[in-house]
C-alpha cells in the first residue's frame, strides 16, 4: 500500500508536492536534504509523511522483553553499497530473529504511543 501511494507521489509524478509533516524534525532534515540535492537519498520522510496522512503508527520492538536476548531484531540495515555506502558494511548489529511468538504482537490495551517530539499520545479507542 505504501509503495503504491509513493509512486503516486513521488518527485516524477508530482514534482512540487513535498513530503513534510510540520511536527517532525525529519522534515526540516529532509529540506536540507532538498537545498544541498541529496533528497533523494532519504526515503524515510515518505514512510513518516504516509504514517502521518493514514494515522498508522510504527511499531518499534521490544524483543528482549519476550526473548531475554537483547541482540535479536526483526530487521537490519544491510548497509549495501549505493546510496549511503561506497562499499558493503558490515552487518554487524544484530541477529536476524528466527522464531516467531503470536504473542510479538499482542499488544495491551495501554500500549504507549507518542508524538513526533516524544510527547504521549492520549488513547484513541
Amino acid at each position: 500500500m505504501l509503495q503504491t501511494w509513493y509512486h503516486s507521489h513521488e518527485p516524477s509524478v508530482t514534482p512540487h508536492f513535498r513530503p513534510y509533516v510540520a511536527e517532525a524534525l525529519p522534515s526540516s532534515w529532509y529540506k536540507s536534504f532538498e537545498k544541498a540535492g541529496k533528497a533523494g537519498s532519504m526515503w524515510s520522510i515518505w514512510f513518516i509523511y504516509y504514517m502521518h496522512i493514514e494515522q498508522v503508527y510504527s511499531v518499534y520492538n521490544n524483543l528482549a522483553v519476550y526473548t531475554g536476548n537483547r541482540e535479536s531484531c526483526l530487521c537490519i540495515n544491510r548497509r549495501e553499497a549505493g546510496l549511503h555506502y561506497v562499499t558493503k558494511g558490515p552487518e554487524n548489529h544484530c541477529e536476524l530473529l528466527i522464531e516467531w511468538k503470536d504473542e510479538f504482537v499482542v499488544f495491551p490495551g495501554d500500549t504507549v504511543r507518542l508524538r513526533w517530539d516524544g510527547s504521549r499520545v492520549g488513547n484513541r479507542l
